[in-house]
């Protein structure tokens, strides 16, 4: 299934063994980005080599990725899986010791498709004959990198998290985890936060959704799991048949993970994905029975009974209410919990608002 991050993007209006099928409309990206006076001021004298600026090339770099980006978010919520005819234009205005670059991209918005009986392409799955030597650099941090967060050695300095980000190194992924465990056990700072959902976004998507959701599975922490839930919101990874995955988890406690997850966003829903939330409805009402058990009970005062609860702990309660002794409702959530009936409330609301714009 096509994802934002797949969509091909090319400069050409065609494409070898494929055709247009639709032609959307024409879609844009603007993006407006400053460099203060100090980056100005390395730039022009501490990273120049050769006439070449790299503060300058790693800040032209990350605009275009991120324009292009842009392009493929417009071009999935309209149904493409392509855009043809990219043309990027750069600007920088400068002034009182500041400087702005100022970027825009264009490209077509497509639906393209195989022609019939097209011949298999080659197979490209082969080591190059030659290499750069700014790809053996890059190859050689890479693996100095990697060995030594091995060795739980590695310092996370900015230069390491650009690197990391940059060249989406997901083989330090568990030692940012364990990092970012001893930081939960405390209070995350924003600034750390930060700079892990930005190198965690960095990632390819299915990387990043298997590492996020398996660490979900298998962690034991609550408060490191409920920063991963917490960059899962805020990158709106939600995945619908991960969440699966661990609502059928055998252990109690991780479904309630799997509950949490499903009240996040996804960036679009399509008919596939409004289907499997009206599954979720039944599954939760399977899933997340009542744990407490009913009971009546006769009041103080008075010959007549009121329904009540009794907790697994033991204790008796009123209906609609918290467990006095452990704080836990009749479905075994604690109040500070997301609980079954209000995720169906959601998923029921989130239903009602797709359907009113995605035909069936």
């Amino acid at each position: 299934m096509t994802t934002p991050k797949n969509i091909l993007v090319t400069t050409t209006s065609s494409i070898d063994g494929l055709y247009v099928r639709q032609y959307l409309k024409p879609i844009s990206a603007h993006i407006v980005a400053g460099t203060n006076l100090f980056s100005d001021f390395l730039a022009s004298f501490s990273d120049v080599f050769g006439g070449r600026s790299q503060t300058y090339q790693k800040q032209l770099v990350s605009l275009y990725n991120e324009a292009i980006e842009r392009l493929q978010l417009a071009a999935y919520e309209i149904g493409a899986n392509c855009i043809i005819g990219l043309k990027v234009d750069l600007d920088e205005i400068s002034g009182k010791g500041k400087s702005m670059f100022m970027l825009t991209a264009i490209g077509t918005a497509v639906v393209i498709e195989e022609f019939p009986n097209k011949k298999p392409l080659a197979d490209t799955d082969k080591k190059f004959e030659n290499i750069g030597i700014d790809r053996i650099k890059i190859l050689q941090q890479k693996r100095h990198i990697i060995e030594e967060a091995n060795e739980e050695s590695l310092t996370l300095d900015d230069d390491i998290w650009n690197f990391i980000t940059s060249n989406q190194v997901h083989e330090v992924y568990d030692f940012i985890l364990v990092k970012l465990e001893k930081a939960a056990a405390a209070e995350v700072s924003p600034d750390f936060y930060k700079k892990v959902l930005i190198y965690i976004d960095s990632l390819p998507e299915e990387k990043r959704l298997e590492l996020l959701y398996d660490s979900i599975l298998e962690e034991e922490d609550e408060k490191l799991v409920l920063k991963l839930c917490e960059i899962i919101e805020d990158l709106q990874l939600l995945d619908l048949n991960r969440v699966t995955t661990i609502l059928h988890d055998e252990q109690f406690d991780k479904q309630k993970r799997g509950l949490k997850i499903l009240t996040y966003d996804k960036p679009f829903y399509n008919k596939g994905d409004l289907e499997k939330i009206r599954s979720f409805v039944s599954l939760i009402k399977e899933k997340f029975t009542e744990k407490g058990t009913r009971s009546m009970k006769k009041q103080l005062l008075s010959s007549k009974e009121k329904e009540v609860w009794i907790c697994e702990c033991g204790k008796t309660n009123d209906i609609g209410s918290y467990c006095g002794n452990c704080n836990k409702d009749i479905y075994g959530f604690k109040s500070t919990e997301v609980n079954p009936l209000a995720v169906i409330y959601e998923l029921e609301e989130k239903i009602s608002l797709i359907e009113e714009y995605i035909k069936e």
